[in-house]
């Protein structure tokens, strides 16, 4: 007997960058496509933002970002420009003021998927590679470089440069539980069917 899907639920996907953008692919197109194929939850990454002839958000992609001030100036124009949209935002939490972005995203019903701490370090982990985590370091900019160099020393490249080949690596080592733990508000909008 077939199963009927019920309404869809769409969410507009905005990711920090390349990084957590082809993260975000990987797992709803490839490693766990299944399940998101089979949900009533839909990501469109279709968010392009242009002021003053620059372009702020470009497929969804936010080109980083540094503290709550520029947040909040991508955050308004995007919250403007699709108003009656929902959004989940796929973010790093290696910065001061994540608590902060994170009540801007949510007061208005909008989700956030951190990766803990960042997406190398989560890959890194994941990977088995135990890196260093931001207590081992004076302040959040020393980490966040640490674990840019030592996810290149771990895998011989640039985060952003990953593809669906190198995820399969990392992501064939953890449990589908293990992943599930560390992405938990993503998996959580499969169950809101």
């Amino acid at each position: 007997m077939d199963s009927k899907k019920g309404f869809k639920i769409y969410y507009l996907l905005l990711s920090e960058g390349t990084t957590e953008f082809n993260l975000f692919a990987y797992l709803t197109k490839v490693r766990f496509r299944e399940f998101f194929d089979n949900s009533s939850v839909q990501f469109r990454n279709s968010v392009e933002i242009i002021k003053d002839g620059n372009q702020i958000v470009s497929q969804g992609k936010l080109d980083g970002v540094s503290d709550i001030t520029h947040f909040k100036s991508k955050h308004i124009l995007i919250k403007k420009k699709y108003a009656s949209q929902r959004l989940f935002y796929f973010l790093d939490n290696d910065m001061d003021d994540s608590s902060a972005i994170e009540k801007l995203i949510t007061k208005d019903g909008d989700l956030v998927q951190f990766t803990q701490y960042n997406s190398e370090h989560l890959l890194l982990r994941l990977a088995g590679k135990k890196p260093k985590n931001p207590s081992d370091f004076g302040n959040l900019k020393n980490f966040r470089d640490y674990c840019k160099q030592e996810f290149v020393k771990q895998f011989g490249k640039n985060a952003h440069k990953f593809k669906d080949a190198d995820f399969e690596l990392v992501f064939n080592i953890p449990t589908e539980n293990a992943i599930r733990a560390s992405l938990s508000i993503l998996f959580s909008t499969l169950e809101q069917e």
